[in-house]
């Protein structure tokens, strides 16, 4: 289960662009530490993390490009219909 998702994110603070992405949380870490050292990030290195799997992070990519999207749009979780609780939230 924990290698099913395999893929960090970096994501600005607003939740609206990918910024970094990476295998594993440490070079994650780093990527933004030496962003931050570069001066390269706004809002002084504010960024929100995520951690999804490979399917999930093709299928929000695709969405953002496609439909010009923010980050925050095009990872909202759908809506499935379930016969004892409708509109669950997967």
């Amino acid at each position: 289960m924990l290698h099913k998702y395999n893929v960090f994110l970096a994501v600005d603070y607003f939740n609206a662009k990918i910024l970094f992405t990476a295998q594993s949380s440490g070079e994650l870490t780093q990527k933004i530490l030496k962003a931050i050292e570069n001066g390269a990030l706004k809002d002084d290195g504010a960024v929100r993390m995520y951690r999804t799997s490979q399917t999930s992070y093709q299928a929000i990519q695709k969405l953002m490009t496609a439909y010009n999207l923010p980050f925050h749009e095009a990872a909202k979780p759908k809506e499935v219909q379930d016969e004892d609780q409708p509109n669950v939230l997967v």
